[in-house]
Formats: structure tokens, C-alpha cells, sequence
């Protein structure tokens, strides 16, 4: 089923295109906030032996000015959450390089507004439903038969659950999940909204279970000192007189808040994530064309949108692939073609640099210290100097390390020099000294580069890789047929030896048991990760291979990438 365009003009820049879906996204979240607390007032309203008098009732309140008087704080803080949300859901994320880094970072001014935002929601909804509903409850102290005010307990409890729940839900889940995931198959959105409504309502009671076990371990230890703190303060009288349906009202609350933000969440997932058709001609400077955005690492969102486009493009567009191919007139260049090949290229490329730094960085941390130390310890005679040196690290794809003889004669042991083995005996042992230090104070689990670091950036970006890769692939494929001018294959020796590079380099982390062990025990979604991107790659050669197999031999391709692809794609294939 393909997808429905949203309403966008032929030519627009990032910035409109961001604002129309961020818009959408912000005023369907604060309409179903608005819709939600309705629905709950008139559920809490209900009288089902008075029909009549249950839906009088719930339209006076509904309609009543008073009751919008206390809406509106709500809804503007429900604005300003969404409006600050939506920078995380379009901007790049920072990946901290150290522990150290990670955790200032959590201390931000962008934090602290967010964290602010959620617990002042979690308040505030309590404190309006209660207001609309009225009784008793709806305020924090009441005058009792003697005239003295007395603390309202079931109203603080409320209160200081939904200040819980709203910090709970944000140090628990909004910092860990702020990523957007694609749909598989992407539909319209109320479609998508209407199959995923249902779950998430059973998923936020689900959610709200654990956060509100521990609000009531929590009050029934420290409830008391808390109540007598606040009654203290005020000078208010307590009156001992908890339910404990109060309990449920709690759990209640907090599985309305977390329904509430887990339907944002939702809404900016649907608007942003919805597929958009990028022009390929640029008519000015403002425009916004699909070979640029490719490359708009600024905006992932963007990017993001732009791979799928081509994916779609490939297999669905006939009309734009011609786009692609022809020429320029006049000049009769590929302008288009090379555009865009440039600008996937030199993504698959700087992916491959991260993924090489990310292995790099992972081997240099599981070799132990005392491999070099022993290599500067132990003299080697020189009659042995000409043999392979079995003590130092070897990596595959590297040649074995030979070390040279400088004198002629072999069978002669020449001494070392007195001072200069002293001297590295003791540098030897300072090194030593220093590393077994920083390991015992955990100045290296704190301050030193955590080697899976850029492993986490890569498999932040391993859609862009999938979608752009078949995308090229079925691009190449058309072209046998559709590309007249042959502007795709003069680019093909260049696109096949860097899909075979990037594949080598996802091979190689196979081979790292240190991260294998980590990303198993840790996340096994990782390495699912790992392995779509990697078969993804290797079936785009495939087709390639097998829709140029009569004239595969006639492109020029270094003697390693022929070898990589007889051996693990046409063989195994």
C-alpha cells in the first residue's frame, strides 16, 4: 500500500517542511489532552441510574467558563512540554564520548526546563481534575465542625503521586526513548493512529504499575514525617482519616499521565515520520532537494525522510528515475545523478570511518597494558630478529609484524647499553604504576573513552544505510533498461568498491568478542541491528552483481573487492 503525500507545495525549504509537521504534531497533542480530560470528567460525572441528569451535568461542567478558566494553565503547559520535546526529536542527539560527560550532560539547562514541564503536568492534572469535580477533595486544606483548617492528606497524596509520576516518567523513559522508529508499512495516520490507540492504553496501565508500588512504599515510610512537615508549616490540624481507595485513585492518575505522554509521543511519531516527496530539481537556492537532504546530518529527521524517499523512489516512481538520468540542457551533464550519488558516497564513507574508529577503539581497550611492557622488557638476539614476532597483537587483514636486522652479522649478540635498559626498566614500571592506579581509583571507568561509544552512533543511523543501499541497488538495477545516457555506470566501479569497503567493515565487528559479548548481554536488538545492516548490503551487491553478471567482468575493480565478491556474494548467493 503505498503512502499518502502530505500536502506540502512542490518546492519547499527544511524549515517548512519541519514546521508542518511539528505544527500538526503540537495541536493534535494539546487537542487530545483537551479531549482526554473531558471524556474523564464526564466518566467521573457518571450516574448511570440518572441518565439524564449524567449528561446535564457533564455538559454544565464541560461548557462552564470556569472550568476553561482552569484548563488553560494545563493546555499551556502541555504546549510548552511539546514545544521543547520537539527539538529531541529533530535535531541530532550528542553521544558522550566518557561516563564523565554523560553524566554532566543529564544536568543540562534542557533537562532541568524538561523536567520541570513533566512534574509540573503530573501536578497540575491531578489538581485539575479534582478542581472540576469538586467535593471536599478539591482543595489541599478544609475547616472541619470546629471551625480550624485542617490538611486535606488524600489530596497531598495525590498531589506529591502525581510529582512522582511526572519525575519518574522522565528520568525512566523520555531520556532513554526519544528516538522516532518508522513504521515498517507505512499507512494514513489515522489508520496508524486507530490500530495503535488500544495497546497503548493497556502498555501506560502497565507502565504505571512499578512507579506507583514505590510512591506508596515510599508514603507509607516517610508519609507521616511528611504530613507533620507540611501541617507544621502551615499550621494546620491532622486529621487521620486516609482511604486507602485512595490507593487506586494514585494508580489511576498515573496511568492517565503516562497514556497522555505516551499519546504525544505518538503524534510526533506519526507527523514526523509520514513520507514526503523531495523535488530533484533545485529551481533556486531555498529549495530543499532530495540530494541534499541526503546528506543533512544537521537535521537526522530530514536525512532520514530523504533515504526513504529514495527507497521509494526506486521502486515506485518511474517518472522521477528519469529525473535522475537524463541530461542537462544544455551542457548534456548528469548534474542530478552526480549530485547525489556525491553526497551517498561520502555518507557511506564517513559511516565506514566511524565504524572503523568504533573497532579501533574497542581492540585498543582489550589489548592488556603488560603486552607492551613485555615487549620492551625482554631483549630479543639478533640471530631471531628475521622471524615473525608471535608476542605482538595481530589483527586480521594486517600483515604480521617482521622485525629487520640492522647489522650484518646475525649470530653476534651486541649488548645493550647499561643506562638505556635502566631507563626503560623504570619508564616501563611508572607506565605500569600509572595504569594499575587510574584502574584501582576507576579514573579510567570514569574518564576514559567508553568503547562503545560510536557503536551506539552507528546503530543510530543504520536505516539511513539500509534505505540508501537498496535504494542505489535498485537504482543500478533500473538503469540497465531506463538509464539511455549510461550515467550510472561510469559511477559503478566507485559505488560497488564502497558498499564492499562499508560491508568489510561490518564483518570485522564479528570478530571483536568484547563487543559481542556486550551488545548480546546488554541489548540483543543491537546486534538484530547489526545484521540488517549487513545483509541489507550484501543483497544490494547481490543485485547488482546478478543484474550486471554478463558485464560484470568487465568493470574495473581492484583485485580485493573481485575476491570479496566471488567469495561472499555470488558464491554464497
Amino acid at each position: 500500500m503505498l503512502p499518502v503525500q502530505p500536502n506540502l507545495p512542490i518546492t519547499f525549504t527544511y524549515k517548512d517542511l519541519l514546521f508542518r509537521k511539528l505544527y500538526s504534531a503540537i495541536l493534535c497533542s494539546v487537542s487530545s489532552q483537551l479531549l482526554i480530560l473531558h471524556v474523564c470528567l464526564i466518566i467521573i460525572n457518571g450516574d448511570p441510574f440518572n441518565p439524564l441528569s449524567w449528561i446535564r451535568t457533564s455538559f454544565d461542567t464541560v461548557t462552564s467558563f470556569t472550568a476553561w478558566l482552569y484548563v488553560i494553565p494545563h493546555m499551556t503547559i502541555i504546549f510548552a512540554q511539546c514545544l521543547i520535546c520537539a527539538k529531541d526529536y529533530v535535531l541530532r542527539p550528542t553521544f558522550s564520548s566518557n561516563r564523565f560527560y554523560k553524566f554532566l550532560s543529564v544536568f543540562s539547562l534542557h533537562n532541568f526546563v524538561l523536567v520541570l514541564l513533566h512534574s509540573l503536568v503530573g501536578i497540575v492534572q491531578v489538581w485539575l481534575v479534582l478542581s472540576l469535580v469538586g467535593g471536599e477533595f478539591k482543595r489541599m486544606t478544609r475547616v472541619n465542625e470546629e471551625n480550624i483548617i485542617c490538611l486535606v492528606e488524600e489530596t497531598m497524596f495525590l498531589q506529591l503521586g502525581g510529582l512522582w509520576v511526572g519525575l519518574y516518567y522522565f528520568a525512566s523513559v523520555y531520556i532513554s526513548d526519544k528516538h522516532l522508529t518508522f513504521p515498517i508499512i507505512q499507512q494514513k495516520k489515522l489508520t496508524q493512529f486507530k490500530s495503535s490507540v488500544i495497546p497503548l492504553l493497556k502498555g501506560s496501565f502497565k507502565q504505571a504499575v512499578w512507579p506507583c508500588m514505590y510512591f506508596t512504599l515510599f508514603y507509607n515510610l516517610c508519609g507521616s514525617n511528611i504530613k507533620e512537615n507540611v501541617a507544621f508549616m502551615f499550621n494546620l490540624q491532622i486529621n487521620e482519616s486516609f482511604h486507602l481507595k485512595f490507593y487506586f485513585f494514585h494508580l489511576l492518575f498515573s496511568a492517565l499521565y503516562f497514556f497522555n505522554m505516551n499519546l504525544i509521543k505518538l503524534f510526533f511519531s506519526l507527523f514526523l515520520t509520514e513520507s514526503v516527496e523531495f523535488p530533484l530539481i533545485k529551481l533556486n537556492e531555498n529549495v530543499l532537494t532530495l540530494q541534499e537532504s541526503v546528506k543533512l546530518e544537521k537535521l537526522p529527521i530530514v536525512q532520514s525522510l530523504a533515504c526513504l524517499d529514495l527507497y521509494r523512489l526506486s521502486l515506485w516512481s518511474p517518472m522521477r528515475r528519469q529525473l535522475l538520468f537524463t541530461l542537462s540542457q544544455p551542457g548534456e551533464h548528469p548534474h542530478n545523478w552526480n549530485s547525489l550519488i556525491e553526497n551517498i558516497l561520502d555518507l557511506y564513507n564517513s559511516y565506514i570511518n566511524l565504524l572503523t574508529k568504533s573497532s579501533e577503539g574497542i581492540n585498543e581497550a582489550t589489548i592488556p597494558n603488560t603486552i607492551a611492557s613485555i615487549h620492551c622488557q625482554t631483549p630479543i638476539p639478533n640471530k631471531f630478529k628475521n622471524l615473525r614476532n608471535m608476542t605482538s597483537p595481530y589483527y586480521p587483514g594486517e600483515s604480521p609484524q617482521l622485525l629487520e636486522v640492522n647489522s650484518p652479522l646475525r649470530n653476534k649478540i651486541i649488548p645493550e647499553q647499561p643506562v638505556e635498559s635502566v631507563f626503560l626498566k623504570f619508564k616501563n614500571k611508572l607506565i605500569n604504576f600509572m595504569a594499575a592506579c587510574k584502574a584501582f581509583f576507576g579514573i579510567n571507568y570514569i574518564f576514559g573513552e567508553i568503547p562503545q561509544a560510536h557503536m551506539q552512533k552507528c546503530l543510530s543511523d543504520v536505516h539511513l544505510i539500509i534505505w540508501s543501499s537498496q535504494g542505489l541497488a535498485e537504482l543500478i538495477c533500473a538503469s540497465i533498461r531506463e538509464d539511455q545516457y549510461g550515467v550510472v555506470q561510469k559511477d559503478l566501479p566507485n559505488i560497488i568498491s564502497t558498499m564492499v569497503r562499508l560491508s568489510q567493515a561490518l564483518d570485522k565487528l564479528n570478530k571483536v568478542p568484547t563487543l559481542i559479548k556486550k551488545m548480546v548481554s546488554n541489548e540483543n536488538s543491537n546486534c538484530n541491528t547489526k545484521n540488517a545492516i549487513s545483509s541489507s548490503l550484501k543483497r544490494s551487491l547481490f543485485s547488482i552483481c546478478y543484474t550486471f553478471k554478463d558485464y560484470l567482468y568487465e568493470i574495473p575493480l581492484s583485485k580485493e573487492i573481485g575476491s570479496y565478491l566471488n567469495s561472499n556474494i555470488i558464491v554464497k548467493n
